[in-house]
């Protein structure tokens, strides 16, 4: 598993630069809800701290893809969100997202099949865990 994220990884770098994004830029813009969200929602979702959320946010923001608002319930909130061209961005990166690495697409359709289901059902035991560490 380790081995084959590793190689996933180098293409995600390779595919991400085709748009001139790094991974963490393209992994930020993709987290971001129509709606928007906070600026620690998105650090929490990036799993990584609130400057690096900030730092991530700078550049998204100096490109032109999202824009952040104070936030109307409470002024000491920022709250950040798509721009249309950050929309657009956000659109080609899913698509990459959903386009299969070859080691996958050269898979057999039953293969294919198996697999997203055995990891359907790890990540459904993942989610649960995080929801509940001691179960």
């Amino acid at each position: 598993m380790t081995d084959f994220l590793r190689l996933q990884k180098r293409y995600m770098v390779e595919s991400f630069a085709e748009l001139d994004l790094s991974v963490q830029l393209a992994h930020a813009l993709a987290s971001i809800p129509r709606e928007g969200m906070t600026m620690r929602a998105l650090a929490d979702e990036l799993a990584c701290d609130a400057s690096n959320a900030t730092g991530l946010a700078d550049r998204l923001e100096e490109r032109g893809l999202i824009e952040r608002r104070v936030c109307q319930d409470d002024r000491r909130v920022k709250r950040v969100f798509l721009t249309v061209a950050g929309r657009r961005m956000q659109d080609k990166i899913q698509m990459r997202f959903l386009t299969p690495p070859a080691a996958i697409a050269a898979l057999s359709p039953a293969d294919q099949r198996a697999l997203r289901e055995i990891l359907e059902r790890a990540l459904a035991f993942a989610d649960a865990e995080r929801v509940d560490p001691g179960a």
